[in-house]
């Protein structure tokens, strides 16, 4: 298979041999401790040679439902936080290999009404630096096992000390994958790649509760690698990372979501891997109601080809669905031909998994809620007492952007715990910038509540 890209392509396909990835996925079994059956299945990419679809091929209406074969070694989950903008950002391209003539990938992020009434659309370019290319799945491996030592300092400390030690072997370790030196020159490239593909638009702030335009910046403002030299003359003795201002303001302000780390490392599908936590966001805004992606946009965003024949939108992206399926994430999926007949809608209806991650990290809010209860009794129960016109308030109503309303919203506050609202604030937002409210930022805030609350 070529490497070469088109503008519009993606190169799908696993280029392991057979035996490799029966090694890898057998490696993979024995460290989470359970035996995975290596699947051979290879995804095409957009020049390989297929055989012409059936003439009766369809994907109209067409439902995939078979019960999974969960994996296993599944039922072990490692949660890590995961700062929420690059989540729905997009910045990893699915793709097995270096992605050739691309460098740049354009996202729209929402709508912004101006003072004089004027709407905008919102858009994030990500450029690539022209050495080290676009980020693709291998560089989310690395960036999920990043989160985790940065989660394990933030448990530590409460507050990262920077600038965060990010030993070569225990990213390895944490990525999954084996000490060798093509992987450590991958690592090398990595730390340069996340320090030099540049986000130039607009960036999610939590401080601010929006997205600050004019922005242009990195995800890791600074790096030194091993052997390299510190500020202060003394030479790294292993790798260190500086995170960007925007990142760690977010990260540190809670603006992240828990992902299942063995879970992502079990999948093997490059597709599958970025969709994961697409649709895991999608499931949780609509309270585990199926989630609808257009196909085309799908397309934009991951770097595909796009077909027209059903036959090979099936063969595109079936293989990442299957996998999903068989791990218990995805319960069912439907393809529906859209209306105009130019574009189709795929359907996504949750998983057991999905559903056990949720139950998990409610029980997890719970406990937390119960020692920030105690705490607060011990210490200062006046802080129970949220002002109608603090901090919380101003963000809803600037939010909802309906201040006749703001008795109800004022009844909310004290009836509702910080971390529910901030979290309902959080969806209503996400569902704004994505055009799925169909009645008011207001009602859909506090039916968020209600559910959140009851969950």
């Amino acid at each position: 298979m070529t490497e070469q890209r088109k503008p519009s392509s993606v190169i799908q396909s696993d280029p392991s041999a057979p035996n490799e990835l029966q090694d890898i996925i057998s490696r993979l079994g024995k460290r989470f401790g359970g035996h995975i059956e290596p699947q051979l299945s290879v995804e095409p990419s957009s020049k390989e040679t297929t055989t012409s679809p059936p003439p009766d091929t369809s994907l109209t209406d067409e439902v995939f439902s078979s019960a999974p074969e969960v994996l296993i070694g599944l039922d072990i989950p490692d949660y890590i936080r995961a700062e929420m903008f690059l989540e729905y950002l997009g910045l990893f391209t699915p793709s097995s290999k270096r992605i050739r003539g691309i460098f740049t990938k354009r996202k729209k992020l929402g709508e912004k009404t101006d003072p004089d009434g004027t709407k905008r659309i919102i858009v994030v370019e990500i450029n690539a630096n022209h050495k080290y290319g676009l980020p693709i799945t291998s560089d989310l491996d690395y960036y999920r096992a990043f989160l985790k030592i940065l989660d394990e300092a933030m448990d530590q400390t409460n507050r990262p000390h920077l600038p965060i030690a990010v030993p070569t072997k225990t990213l390895l370790r944490y990525a999954g994958k084996w000490p060798s030196a093509r992987e450590q020159r991958e690592v090398r490239n990595w730390f340069r790649r996340m320090n030099a593909t540049l986000i130039e638009g607009a960036v999610y702030q939590a401080k601010i509760n929006g997205y600050r335009e004019g922005f242009s910046g990195t995800v890791f403002s600074q790096v030194v690698i091993k052997g390299e030299q510190r500020r202060n003359g003394k030479e790294a003795e292993t790798n260190y990372v500086w995170p960007s201002p925007w990142f760690l303001s977010n990260y540190i302000r809670g603006y992240t979501r828990r992902i299942d780390l063995n879970f992502h490392l079990h999948l093997r599908k490059p597709i599958a891997k970025s969709l994961y936590p697409l649709l895991e966001t999608g499931w949780y805004a609509s309270g585990g109601k199926p989630y609808a992606k257009s196909y085309n946009a799908l397309c934009e965003e991951f770097l595909l080809t796009k077909h027209r024949e059903p036959y090979y939108v099936k063969q595109q992206l079936d293989p990442a669905h299957k996998e999903l399926k068989a791990a218990g994430f995805l319960a069912k999926y439907e393809y529906k031909r859209s209306a105009a007949g130019d574009d189709w809608t795929i359907v996504y209806w949750p998983g057991e998994k999905f559903f056990k991650d949720q139950e998990a990290r409610e029980n997890r809010i719970d406990l937390q809620e119960r020692i920030d209860t105690k705490q607060l009794k011990r210490e200062a129960p006046k802080l129970l007492a949220i002002p109608s016109d603090g901090e919380i308030l101003t963000e809803i109503l600037s939010v909802c952007g309906d201040p006749q309303n703001k008795g109800a919203y004022v009844t909310a506050l004290k009836k509702y715990p910080e971390h529910i609202l901030r979290m309902a604030l959080s969806e209503t937002r996400q569902a704004a910038n994505e055009g799925r409210i169909r009645k008011s930022k207001g009602a859909f805030f506090m039916d968020t509540l209600k559910r959140l609350s009851n969950a």
